[in-house]
This record gives structure tokens, C-alpha cells and sequence, in this order.
């Protein structure tokens, strides 16, 4: 059997992995913090170092210096020979390996002591001195002392070994040496297993990523569903985002859709209109009420058109910027006194309760259109006779609308239906509109986070607006600052121009 893989091949991948680890963020901070780490243990070391050193060597002359004066106090006024004789028996009380003396005459002949001849030293000084160990290998160490006069004739010098000062420091020296060697290799190896871990977090975002740009947008990226950190956080709202992303594209297919099928209907309609006026015309009057019907036809599928692109122009968030503090309860007051003479000529009755003094922020004619078009619709599908009621109250967390009727209702498994692009129920088929009132409806309300909802009113339907999401503090407006009520546009589906009694 052929083995998968070389080992030349093996590295080579061994190397690649590397070198993607070495290049990664994660690494390379980790390789900064062990580079100032390192720092960090070579000052603290250099400065431990020093202050030991001189500790030890202040130990070493505080003690020569102890020597030294219990030697002159115990030697003053002696002779010459009960000088070397005290010198003599002092190296026999005390560890020949501990001190080091050396008596001289003015010659610089050694007279007592365990050092060679040493020359004139007053003061302190640091003598080499060459030592032989236990298999015979000759040692240089340094002896450290003080000289002294005893006499005119006279001079002392004690001294101590540095020999075990020299082993500590180098001692030190290894121990922060090591343990610096020691802090950059597991700074360097957390950086890898770091690195590693990031690594894979992010090729499981660049996984997802070509997926979804290969087509698949139901792709997610992958989390542990814990949000405990900064990748799961970003995971969702990665995944919200292509929810969103997704959303839109199926919006999108499915206006295409809708506009193809409800567009055809209407220009194949105009245009057998046209194709009978150029064959059966019998007067230029046949040819100008030919014409005026298709410039109706014309003028309404230009009116689905732009109410097209206004549903997508809100849907963006374009109009968030122009955001100002309105007063609800005026644009509430306003929809009830435009829409009540409306509603008595269609032989319906509209009634209104408004609490004075609700403001938030928003754009007040998008609000003002969509209760045009909640109004609106409901004066043109429900039969005459059925009663009306427009309502604004503060709620427990903002002020809450509603827009109530008598009538049929809508079934309720079509009450999300209805704001989509061009859905019409079956009974409505046949009254003038397009299906998109409902549809900007739904795109002003969450363009300002209104919350919405539909619900049966016993009998009729009842729908409802939470602003609490839009009625965060607004201040007070000035006398005037908001201008004239405009008069409500005319909603999606009925005529472009300003609303008018008929």
C-alpha cells in the first residue's frame, strides 16, 4: 500500500501551517508581550543583581572591618613579636579559608599571616590570588581586604575570598537567564496554541463566506452558543446580518416576481386596447379615447413604480437621518380630521381618541402616510356602514395606536400575508389598488422600530402601533418649530396627487 504522503511533503504542510500561525495577529501579539516580558526580567534582574552585589560586598567590608578593628584593639601597644605571635595564634582560632592575613615589615617581607608578599596596600583593595582544589587544578580567585598600619614598622592586611560572591552572582545571572529563556518559549508556544485556536475560529468564518458566495445563502457561521466571547458575539451578528441579507434577496426575487406577473396584466390589457383602437377605429374620437386609456394604464403602472421605489427607499434607511421630534398626537389628529369627511361620503363612520401631548422621534410625513394607508385601506375594503375608530394612549413603555374596524376582518393566517408586495385577498381582488398600502405600512413601521400587529376586533380587525421603541425622551417643541400639519399623501395604491373629498 503507498503510504498517503511523504515525509518531504509532510513538512512541507508542518511548514506551511507555521508560517500561517507565525503571520497571524494572535502570534504576533503574544511575541510582543514575551519580547516585553523579556525586558521586563532583564531590568528587574539587572537591578536584583546590583542591589545583591553591593549587599554582598557591604557584608564582606562590614565584616573585614570588624576583623581589622578587633585586631588593632586587641594589638595596641604591643611589640613586634607579640604582634606576630598574636597574628599566628588568630589564624589557629578562626577558618584559614575565611580570612586572609597578611603581616608585613616596611621591607614587604611576609612576617605572619597565610598570603605571599603583598605590595604596600593601605586602604582597600582587591588582591588575585591562585588557589589549588582538591585534584590539584590551580584557581584564581580575588581576595578583598583592607590595610592598615599597626606600626611605623608594621602593616596589616586582612582580606575575605569573593570566591562564594562570584558563585552566587553567577547563580542570579543563570537563574533570570533561564527563567527569561523560559518566559519567551511559553510566550512563543501560547502564541502558537493561540494562533492555532484564531485560526480555526476564522476559517470557519471564511468557510461559511464561500458558501454563501457560491450561492448557499442559508450558510451560517458556526458558534458554541454561548456568547462568552468576542466570537461568538461576532457570529451573531454575522449571522443576523445574513438573515437580513437573505431576507431582502427573497424579498427581492419575489417583488421580481410580482411585478412580472401583476405588470402583465394590465399591458396586455393596454395594449389589445391599442391593437383593436389601430384596427376597428373608425374616427380620431375612437383614437383619443384609446389613448386616454392608455395613458391611464400608463400613469398606473407608473404609480406602482414609484411606490415601489419608495418602499425601498424607506426599507434602506435612508430617510433615519431626517429624524426630528414630531408630535404624534397631532399627526393622529390630523389623519382624523382629513379621513372624516371621507369616510361619512363612502358611508362609513370614523371616530377618533387621541391623548394630547405624545411626541417621538421620526419623520412625520412617513407617519403620517402610513396611517393614511391604514385609514384608507380600511375605508376601501370594508363594507359602508361599518365603524371606524382611530385611537393614540400613552402605553407602559411609549404611546400605542390603533386603527380599529367593524368589518369582515382579515382570516388570520393571512394577516402576515397582507404586507407583503401585491398580496390581495381574495375578496379585494376586484377593488382598485395595487397590494402595496400595506407593504409601506410595514416599511415606515420598522423604520421607526414601531412594533405591529394585527388582530381580530370582534368582529373586524384591529391594528395595532407600539411606538415604545420610537418614544425615547424628546424635548418639548418650541411654539412653531414643527411648522403647518401637512395634509397626508394619498396612500399606495389610490392616486399620487394629495388627498382630496371626492
Amino acid at each position: 500500500m503507498r503510504p498517503c504522503s511523504t515525509p518531504s511533503a509532510a513538512l512541507g504542510t508542518a511548514s506551511v501551517i507555521l508560517a500561517r500561525l507565525v503571520r497571524t495577529a494572535t502570534f504576533r501579539l503574544a511575541a510582543g508581550f514575551a519580547a516585553l516580558f523579556s525586558v521586563s526580567i532583564i531590568v528587574v534582574s539587572s537591578i536584583v543583581y546590583v542591589a545583591m552585589t553591593r549587599y554582598s560586598d557591604q557584608q564582606i567590608d562590614l565584616s573585614i572591618s570588624a576583623e581589622v578593628k578587633t585586631v588593632r584593639d586587641a594589638l595596641a601597644g604591643a611589640s613586634a613579636p607579640e604582634i606576630v605571635k598574636a597574628i599566628n595564634d588568630r589564624l589557629t582560632d578562626i577558618d584559614p579559608d575565611y580570612f586572609y592575613y597578611a603581616l608585613q615589615d616596611a621591607d614587604g617581607g611576609v612576617l605572619a599571616g597565610n598570603l605571599r608578599p603583598l605590595p604596600a596596600v593601605t586602604g582597600w583593595a582587591d588582591i588575585p590570588l591562585r588557589t589549588t582544589d582538591g585534584d590539584g587544578n590551580r584557581q584564581r580567585h580575588t581576595v578583598r581586604g583592607l590595610g592598615v598600619d599597626l606600626t611605623p614598622e608594621l602593616r596589616l592586611f586582612i582580606g575575605r575570598d569573593t570566591h562564594d560572591l562570584d558563585e552566587l552572582q553567577e547563580g542570579i545571572t543563570s537563574f533570570f537567564l533561564a527563567g527569561a529563556a523560559a518566559t519567551v518559549l511559553l510566550a512563543l508556544a501560547s502564541g502558537l496554541v493561540l494562533s492555532a485556536r484564531f485560526l480555526r475560529r476564522v476559517e470557519a468564518v471564511n468557510v461559511a463566506a464561500r458558501h454563501i458566495m457560491d450561492g448557499h445563502l442559508d450558510e451560517r457561521v458556526p458558534s458554541r452558543g454561548k456568547g462568552a466571547d468576542e466570537f461568538d458575539r461576532l457570529a451573531a451578528n454575522l449571522n443576523a446580518m445574513l438573515d437580513r441579507i437573505q431576507q431582502l434577496m427573497q424579498g427581492l426575487h419575489q417583488v421580481s416576481s410580482d411585478i412580472a406577473h401583476d405588470l402583465r396584466t394590465p399591458l396586455s390589457h393596454m395594449r389589445q386596447r391599442l391593437e383593436r383602437a389601430r384596427l376597428k377605429a373608425a374616427s380620431a374620437a375612437d383614437y383619443d379615447a384609446a389613448v386616454e386609456r392608455a395613458v391611464a394604464d400608463i400613469d398606473g403602472i407608473l404609480g406602482v413604480f414609484a411606490a415601489l421605489l419608495r418602499i425601498a427607499q424607506i426599507e434602506a434607511g435612508a430617510r433615519r437621518e431626517g429624524f426630528a421630534p414630531i408630535d404624534l398626537s397631532g399627526v393622529f389628529d390630523t389623519i382624523i380630521d382629513t379621513y372624516g369627511p371621507v369616510a361619512d361620503d363612502s358611508g362609513h363612520r370614523l371616530t377618533g381618541t387621541v391623548a394630547p401631548g405624545l411626541r417621538i422621534r421620526g419623520d412625520r410625513q412617513l407617519l403620517t402616510q402610513m396611517l393614511a394607508n391604514l385609514v384608507e385601506n380600511t375605508i376601501r375594503h370594508t363594507p359602508a356602514g361599518t365603524g371606524i375608530t382611530v385611537s393614540l394612549a400613552p402605553g407602559p413603555d411609549g404611546p400605542v395606536g390603533q386603527v380599529r374596524d367593524t368589518g369582515p376582518g382579515i382570516p388570520e393566517a393571512a394577516r402576515q400575508k397582507v404586507f407583503q408586495r401585491f398580496f390581495r385577498l381574495d375578496a379585494s381582488r376586484m377593488t382598485p389598488g395595487s397590494g402595496l398600502g400595506l407593504s409601506l405600512v410595514a416599511a415606515v413601521a420598522q423604520l421607526h422600530e414601531i412594533r405591529l400587529a394585527l388582530a381580530d376586533n370582534g368582529p373586524g380587525l384591529a391594528v395595532t402601533l407600539d411606538f415604545g421603541e420610537a418614544a425615547k425622551p424628546v424635548p418639548p417643541a418650541k411654539p412653531g418649530a414643527e411648522g403647518r400639519r401637512p395634509r397626508p399623501a394619498a396612500g399606495i395604491g389610490s392616486s399620487p396627487a394629495p388627498l382630496r373629498r371626492p
